[in-house]
C-alpha cells in the first residue's frame, strides 16, 4: 500500500509511542485495561518505563512477567512494545547495581584546589607549581610545594560513562537480562530500547581512570602535564582543551552510544532516546561533548522538549533531524510535553509537536502516561496524558493527526541545500573550568543564524565535525555529509575547526562551492594556530551581520522555493513561521507551520515552480485539490488561512505541461451577513460531579499537640524528617451552606482508605471503597447523609511507616538525581477531595492574572448548584476545583428565511480543552484547536433551535499547583507544589519562597460569547 492509501489510518509504527510510567505495584488486569485504553485512543505502542513510586521489584520475576504480558497484548492488538533501560533516569546506573561494583565503575569529575592547600590528598590526580614558564608537574609527595592540586570527586550514584567496562556492565545487567528472557520468543516483536539522558559530567569536567592513557595514545602527549590548562587561561590552553574534550567525547560516545547501538543492531532492535542538556553549547560541552556525534549511533535518534513552550531557536530538534537525514535514519523521535502542566490543551500539544516536526522530527513520544497518580506520582513532571484526563476520550484526534504527519514526513525526503557548521569545538576551547561565559556569544550567533534561515524559509541542516570527519566528502561541486548534499556551507562565528573540516572546506571552495563565513573567523585548526584555514576563509563570501544580507547571498546560489506575504503583500517574517520541503512519490510537500499564538489570517503562499496543488487535511487524511490559485512569474500563488498554532500541508504534483493553467474564479457579488450572539446566561443541563479539594489540615503525632492548619506537603516533610514510624492524626475542615439529602450521592476521595481510621463529624466511617474517580488509586468512600450545614470535619488516623531503607534513599536523593527519580515512599499523606452535586463558592472575591489564571483567597464552602450560569468563567461561579464536563444549553431563534448559509464561530478559543457543539440534538463536532468555527447550515432550522455546548476541562484545577507564586505555571515539576524552587523554576533566586496562601486556578468556560453568522444570498 502507498502512503496515500494508508493516510486515513496509518500503521502503528508512525503513531505516538508514549513513555508509560510504571510507578506502582503492577497488576496484570490493570496493565491490560490500560493497554486497551491506549489502543482505543490511537496510540501505536509504548515504552515500559520504571519510575518513582514503583513497588514491583525492578527486573525481578514479577516485573518480567508484567513485561511479557504487555508484549503479548501488543501482539494481539497490533501495537509495538518498547523497553526502557533504567529504573528512573539518567540511564546507565542499572538501579544502583553498576556503581555498587566499585570506584572504577563510578562517575568521577575533575576539581581544582588553589594554594593555600588544606592538606587533603584524597582523589589527587596531580600537583603543580606555578613558574614563569607556566605550571610544572610535581611529584605526589611534593604537596608542600604545590600551588595547584587537581583531583577527582566521586558520584557514587552514577557510572563512569567514559568507560567501556562500566557501560558494558550496564548492558549485561539490563539489556542481556531482557534478551535472555524475551529474545527467543519475542525478539522480533519488541521494537527496541529507550535510553534516557546519559551524560558524563553536567557543568563539570569528567574524569575516568582510563582517560589519561587514552589521551596520550590519541594526542601524542601526556595529559597529566597539562591539566591546569583546562581551568586557567594560559599559553597553549586551547589546544589542550580541544584535545581533552575531543578525547572525552569520543570515549563517551563509543563506550555508551556505540556499544548499545551495536548490541541492539545485532538483535534487530532499535536503540532510541536522547542525551541530556541539548539546548545550548554551554551545556553540551560538559554533558556530552557533541550530541550530534552521539545521535550517529542511535538507530532512531531523539531529543527532549519540556514545558508548555516552543523554542526561540530550532537547535534542539534540528540537531537530531540533521543527523537523521545525513545518515539515512528513517525516524527521529521527540520526548515531549513533560512539565507542561495539567492544563495543557490539545492545541498547545499540537503547537509544541508541530514546532519540532517542521524542524525535522517525525515520531512523537508523549511524556507521559502514568500507571498511577497515587502520592508523589501526580506531581511527577505533569501532566499524565492518559485516562485520568477528562478529555481522554477525544485524544484520538491528536494521535491520528500526528500519525498521518509522522508517516508523510518519515516516508518523504526532506530537502535542504544549506549546511550550517555546528560550533561545538569552539565551545570546547572556550570552556574554562566550569566557567562557560566565553561560549555564550558564539552560541547566540549560531542560534541567530539558524533563526534567520528559518525566518527566510530556507531549509538547512547542522554539520557536526565528527560526522563530517567520518562521512564528509566533496563531489561535483557539492559538500556531502553522508547521504545529504549541500550547495552552501555556512561557518558561524568560531574560534577553531578541525583539520579535516578545514581541508574539506578548502576542497569545496576550490571546486566552486560556496562558503559563507562570519567574523570572528576560525583562526585555530584543532585548537592551535595554523595557516590551513586562510585559503578557504579568503575565498569565502562574507555577508554583513543581518538577515537581509544573508538571504541575498544565499538566493544567488540556492533558488528560492517558497515565500509568504500577508494580504498587503508584506513579507511574513517570524520565528514562529517555518516550512519544511520534502519529496515523496514524485510530489513535493510544503509543510508550513505557524507556531505563534496569533493568527495571520489569509496568507499569500507563493511557490516558485509549476504544478497542481492539493491540500492534505491531517484531521481526516483527505487530499483535496486547490482550485483558486493563480499564476505568478516563475510559479504559482494561493491564498490560504494560517491560524494560530496551526499548519498547512500543501502537495505539489509536477505539471504535465510546462505552462501554468489558471482556473476561472467564480466571483460572487458580496452580500450581507446577520450575526446572532448567544445570550447569557446558559442553562446547566448536565455536569460531572463537582469537587472540593482539601489540601490543608491540622495534624498531631503520637497524641501530641495539634498543629495549626498547614499544607499537606509540610505534613509529609515533617513526618519524613522524624525518620521513624509514628501514629499520626489528620483533621480536614470545610464549610457547607447546605445539608444534602440523605440519598444524594456524595463521596470523600482518598488514596488507600483501608489504611486509615475515618471519622466524619465525629462518626466513624467504614474504610471501604465504592469505586474510583479520575485515577484508580483515588478511591470513593461513600459519605452520603453525613455532611451537615455549617462546619464539617474529616478525621484520619494511620501509622506513618518509614524505614531505614527509605531514609537512606532520601539521603542519596540529595546527592544525585537518579536516586530521587526512582524514589518510592512507604506512606504518602495527600489532599483529599469531597465529591458531589454541589457548587463550591468562596467568601472572598475573584481576580484574574496572566495565562488565564484565576485567583482567590478562600475559604471555600459547599452550596446549591445553580441552574443557570454565565459561561465566561465557570471556575468563579461554583466550579473552581472542577475536573470534568459541563453541558450548557440555550435556545436561539433563527429567521424563517433570507439566509442560505450558517457558520458557527467561537470568536476566541474557549477556556476548555474540548468544546463539543450540538444543535437540536445532533452533534456537529468537537473543537480542540483552531479554527474554532464550522459550517452548521445542515443542522440549523428556521425558528427555535436548541444549542448545547459541552465543555470539558482538565485535571489542573483539582490537582494544581494551587499555590505557586507565579499562578499558572508553564514548566511544572515536583517542586512546583512545595516552597523551594527546583530546576523548573531556575529563573527564581534559590531562596525565593514559591508557596503562597492564595489559590490559583485557570479559567474554565468561554472567553468570548460565541456567535452564529448567517450569510445572505450573494455573500462571499
Amino acid at each position: 500500500m502507498t502512503v496515500w492509501e494508508q493516510l486515513e489510518d496509518p500503521p502503528s509504527r508512525y503513531r505516538p509511542v508514549p513513555l508509560w510510567s510504571w510507578n506502582e505495584r503492577l497488576d496484570p488486569d490493570e496493565l491490560i485495561r490500560q493497554i486497551e485504553e491506549m489502543h482505543h485512543a490511537g496510540i501505536g505502542g509504548f515504552f515500559m518505563h520504571a519510575r518513582g513510586g514503583l513497588q514491583t521489584p525492578y527486573m525481578g520475576d514479577e516485573w518480567m512477567e508484567a513485561v511479557r504480558l504487555c508484549i503479548e497484548k501488543c501482539q494481539e492488538l497490533g501495537l509495538e512494545p518498547w523497553l526502557y533501560d533504567e529504573n528512573g533516569w539518567p540511564s546507565g546506573f542499572g538501579d544502583d547495581r553498576i556503581p555498587a561494583l566499585g570506584l572504577e565503575y563510578q562517575q568521577k569529575r575533575l576539581a581544582v584546589e588553589y594554594a593555600p592547600l588544606d592538606g587533603r590528598t584524597e582523589g589527587t590526580i596531580a600537583l603543580y607549581m606555578r613558574t614563569n614558564q607556566g605550571f610544572r608537574l610535581l611529584g605526589t609527595e611534593e604537596l608542600d610545594k604545590a600551588d595547584i592540586r587537581v583531583y577527582y570527586e566521586v558520584n557514587p550514584c552514577y557510572i563512569d560513562t567514559l568507560s567501556k567496562q562500566a557501560v558494558g556492565a550496564f548492558i549485561r545487567e539490563i539489556y542481556d537480562a531482557y534478551w535472555e528472557r524475551f529474545g527467543e520468543a519475542y525478539g522480533s516483536v519488541i521494537r527496541g530500547v529507550f535510553t534516557d539522558e546519559p551524560q558524563f559530567a553536567r557543568r563539570q569536567l569528567p574524569w575516568s581512570f582510563e582517560l589519561a592513557a587514552v589521551f596520550e595514545q590519541k594526542c601524542g602527549y601526556p595529559l597529566f602535564a597539562h591539566l591546569p590548562a583546562l581551568f586557567i587561561e594560559s599559553e597553549g590552553c586551547r589546544k589542550v582543551r580541544y584535545d581533552y574534550w575531543r578525547c572525552v567525547t569520543e570515549l563517551f560516545t563509543e563506550a555508551y552510544a556505540k556499544q548499545i547501538s551495536e548490541w541492539c543492531g545485532r538483535r534487530g532492535w532499535s536503540a532510541t532516546g536522547h542525551v541530556v542538556d541539548e539546548q545550548t553549547l554551554m551545556d553540551q560541552v560538559t554533558a556530552v561533548g557533541d550530541p550530534l556525534f552521539f545521535y550517529e549511533y542511535l538507530q532512531i535518534p531523539g531529543c527532549d522538549w519540556l514545558g508548555r513552550f516552543v523554542g526561540d531557536d530550532p537547535i534542539v530538534p534540528k540537531q537530531v533531524s540533521s543527523v537523521a537525514r545525513q545518515l539515512g535514519k528513517g525516524q527521529a523521535i521527540t520526548e515531549s510535553f513533560g512539565c507542561s502542566g495539567w492544563n495543557v490543551s490539545l492545541q498547545e500539544l499540537r503547537r509544541i509537536g508541530e514546532w519540532q516536526f517542521v524542524h525535522g522530527i517525525n515520531l512523537m513520544c508523549p511524556h507521559l502516561q502514568s500507571y498511577s497518580l497515587q502520592g508523589l506520582r501526580k506531581r511527577d513532571y505533569p501532566p499524565s496524558i492518559f485516562y485520568q484526563q477528562p478529555w481522554w476520550p477525544d485524544y484520538r484526534l491528536f494521535n491520528d493527526y500526528f500519525a498521518r504527519l509522522s508517516m508523510l514526513l518519515g516516508e518523504g525526503s526532506r530537502q535542504a541545500e544549506v549546511l550550517l557548521l555546528h560550533p561545538a569545538r569552539s565551545a570546547w576551547v572556550l570552556q574554562s573550568g566550569t566557567d562557560t561565559s566565553a561560549i555564550e556569544p558564539y552560541h547566540e550567533a549560531f542560534a541567530q543564524l539558524s533563526r534567520w534561515l528559518c525566518q527566510s524559509l530556507i531549509g538547512h541542516d547542522y554539520g557536526s565535525e565528527f560526522i563530517i570527519e567520518r562521512h564528509g566528502f566533496v563531489q561535483e561541486g557539492r559538500f556531502w555529509v553522508g547521504d545529504a548534499a549541500y550547495s552552501v556551507v555556512i561557518v558561524p562565528p568560531s574560534v577553531t575547526v578541525g583539520p579535516r573540516v578545514s581541508e574539506l572546506l578548502q576542497q569545496f571552495v576550490q571546486k566552486g562551492g560556496a562558503v559563507l563565513a562570519f567574523e570572528p573567523f576560525p583562526r585555530l585548526i584543532g585548537g592551535e594556530p595554523g595557516p590551513e584555514a586562510c585559503g578557504w576563509i579568503a575565498k569565502a563570501r562574507k555577508p554583513d551581520w543581518n538577515r537581509e544580507a544573508l538571504v541575498q547571498h544565499l538566493f544567488c546560489i540556492v533558488p528560492q522555493s517558497i515565500s509568504l506575504t500577508d494580504s498587503s503583500n508584506v513579507p511574513l517574517v517570524s520565528e514562529g513561521i517555518n516550512v519544511q520541503e520534502l519529496e515523496i512519490d514524485g510530489s513535493t510537500l510544503f509543510y508550513l507551520v505557524n507556531s505563534d499564538e496569533i493568527s495571520y489570517g489569509e496568507v499569500k503562499v507563493r511557490i516558485y515552480r509549476s504544478g497542481e496543488l492539493s491540500l492534505i487535511d491531517l484531521e481526516n487524511g483527505e487530499v483535496r485539490p486547490v482550485v483558486n490559485w493563480e499564476a505568478i512569474d516563475g510559479g504559482l500563488q494561493v491564498t490560504l488561512p494560517l491560524h494560530a498554532a496551526g499548519s498547512l500541508l500543501i502537495k505539489l504534483n509536477p505539471a504535465k505541461k510546462q505552462h501554468i493553467r489558471v482556473p476561472l474564479k467564480m466571483a460572487d457579488e458580496p452580500g450581507n451577513k446577520a450575526v446572532i450572539r448567544l445570550n447569557e446566561p446558559w442553562r446547566i443541563t448536565a455536569a460531572s460531579m463537582n469537587c472540593l479539594t482539601l489540601d490543608t489540615c491540622r495534624f498531631r503525632v503520637e497524641n501530641g499537640k495539634w498543629s495549626e492548619p498547614v499544607p499537606m506537603f509540610r505534613v509529609q516533610d515533617h513526618l519524613l524528617q522524624l525518620g521513624r514510624p509514628v501514629k499520626v492524626e489528620l483533621e480536614y475542615k470545610f464549610l457547607s451552606q447546605v445539608s444534602p439529602a440523605a440519598n444524594q450521592p456524595m463521596f470523600v476521595i482518598m488514596e488507600n482508605p483501608e489504611r486509615f481510621q475515618i471519622m466524619i463529624n465525629g462518626q466513624p466511617l467504614e474504610s471501604v471503597a465504592a469505586g474510583w474517580w479520575i485515577d484508580t488509586s483515588f478511591k470513593k468512600v461513600d459519605i452520603r447523609g453525613l455532611i451537615q450545614k455549617g462546619v464539617n470535619r474529616i478525621g484520619l488516623t494511620t501509622t506513618f511507616l518509614h524505614s531505614a531503607e527509605v531514609s537512606r534513599a532520601l539521603e542519596r536523593a540529595e546527592q544525585f538525581e537518579s536516586e530521587g527519580n526512582k524514589l518510592t515512599l512507604e506512606t504518602e499523606l495527600e489532599s483529599i477531595y469531597v465529591l458531589g452535586d454541589f457548587s463550591v463558592q468562596s467568601a472572598s472575591p475573584w481576580s484574574f492574572g496572566e495565562r488565564r489564571a484565576v485567583f482567590n483567597e478562600g475559604p471555600f464552602f459547599l452550596a446549591e448548584q445553580p441552574a443557570e450560569i454565565h459561561a465566561n468563567d465557570l471556575a468563579g461561579q461554583g466550579f473552581p476545583f472542577f475536573a470534568g464536563s459541563v453541558t450548557l444549553e440555550q435556545t436561539v431563534v433563527v429567521p424563517q428565511n433570507g439566509w442560505n448559509r450558517a457558520l458557527w464561530q467561537f470568536r476566541e478559543s474557549p477556556d476548555a480543552i474540548v468544546s463539543r457543539l450540538r444543535i437540536n440534538g445532533r452533534e456537529i463536532r468537537a473543537f480542540v484547536w483552531e479554527p474554532y468555527e464550522g459550517d452548521i447550515t445542515p443542522y440549523l432550522q428556521p425558528g427555535a433551535n436548541r444549542i448545547e455546548l459541552e465543555l470539558t476541562g482538565s485535571c489542573r484545577n483539582v490537582l494544581g499547583p494551587h499555590h505557586h507564586v507565579k499562578g499558572e505555571v508553564y514548566k511544572v515539576g515536583p517542586d512546583s507544589f512545595k516552597n523551594k524552587p527546583g530546576w523548573t523554576d531556575k529563573d527564581l533566586a534559590p531562596d525565593t519562597p514559591i508557596y503562597v496562601q492564595r489559590y490559583a486556578f485557570v479559567r474554565f468556560g468561554l472567553s468570548e460569547v460565541p456567535q452564529i453568522v448567517l450569510e445572505m444570498p450573494g455573500a462571499l
